[in-house]
């Protein structure tokens, strides 16, 4: 990814935290040190950045993971999601969008991204349970858990996941 991309999403992230979804491309562009100009030429809406940013998370978080066992993985994601800090001030503000961003979509790119590094981790390990693992990751976005809570999450679920 460019540079300038890279850091219209950091911005974008950061002035979403600050202002929630409701965020005006010039508090983004600001946020991302651009004129609004070049944020228009690589996101031209507001949905587009809400979307960008989301997608730009699932992809961190998973570029993070990549090289950790599945276990350390999944505790890892839960506790990014957990902890992030776009979903606590959406918590607090417009709890509403944090419910819908909670509901597993596969037509959101963020959603499609983590299906498919899910579905590809449980396959190296011979398990399925994609949807199961899903519904783990959604269910932090609404209520946010401690590590050792997650860590328990996350083993009771992969012993219980069927082989593939």
């Amino acid at each position: 990814m460019g540079r300038t991309r890279q850091a219209l999403l950091q911005g974008a992230a950061a002035a979403v935290a600050a202002h929630g979804t409701r965020v005006t491309m010039a508090e983004v562009a600001s946020a991302a040190g651009v004129a609004k100009a070049t944020l228009y030429n690589h996101l031209r809406t507001r949905e587009e950045v809400l979307q960008a940013v989301l997608a730009n998370e699932v992809q961190r978080v998973c570029a993070q993971t990549r090289d950790l066992t599945v276990a350390e993985a999944l505790t890892a994601a839960g506790a990014a999601i957990s902890g992030h800090p776009i979903r606590r001030s959406l918590a607090r503000a417009e709890p509403d969008v944090l419910a819908r961003l909670a509901r597993i979509d596969p037509r959101v790119d963020g959603w499609r991204l983590a299906e498919a590094e899910v579905a590809r981790r449980l396959r190296a390990m011979g398990r399925a349970g994609t949807e199961t693992v899903l519904r783990l990751l959604s269910s932090y976005i609404t209520t946010p858990a401690e590590l050792a809570n997650i860590r328990a999450d996350v083993d009771a679920l992969l012993n219980g996941l069927p082989t593939a």
